[in-house]
């Protein structure tokens, strides 16, 4: 079974949209992703078995993120340097992306899979 920051990180609309944030900084870089992870989180979870809707992929990418940041130990050391941003923002979690990521991270974990790869109660734990 792989990990969480790996199963995120690998989906393919998730790789496009670490790409478009290679281009960001500061605070535009958070409020990009704290605007996908609230995308994600108000909008419908797919149903297990049914094609993640990309803005929700989206959203599970920039929550996880926001984990990593927050302190959440992750495998996936080739993403993190495709995406210096990821391993930069370590213990630099801002507020708010943390409130949603928490929100939307726990949700997956209660309503996701039963099968969801390892590591997702340790990033929510991260946020909490």
């Amino acid at each position: 079974m792989s990990s969480w920051d790996t199963t995120v990180f690998t989906d393919e609309s998730n790789a496009e949209f670490l790409d478009e944030c290679d281009d960001l900084e500061g605070a535009d870089l958070v409020q990009v992703l704290v605007d996908a992870t609230t995308i994600a989180l108000n909008g419908e979870r797919p149903d297990d078995g049914e094609d993640a809707d990309p803005d929700f992929a989206n959203g599970l990418c920039a929550a996880t993120i926001g984990a990593i940041w927050a302190g959440a130990p992750f495998a996936s050391a080739s993403t993190a340097d495709d995406h210096p941003y990821i391993r930069e923002g370590i213990g630099q979690c801002p507020d708010a992306l943390q409130e949603v990521a928490l929100q939307l991270l726990d949700r997956e974990l209660e309503e996701g899979p039963e099968d969801a790869p390892d590591g997702l109660e340790t990033f929510v734990e991260a946020l909490s």
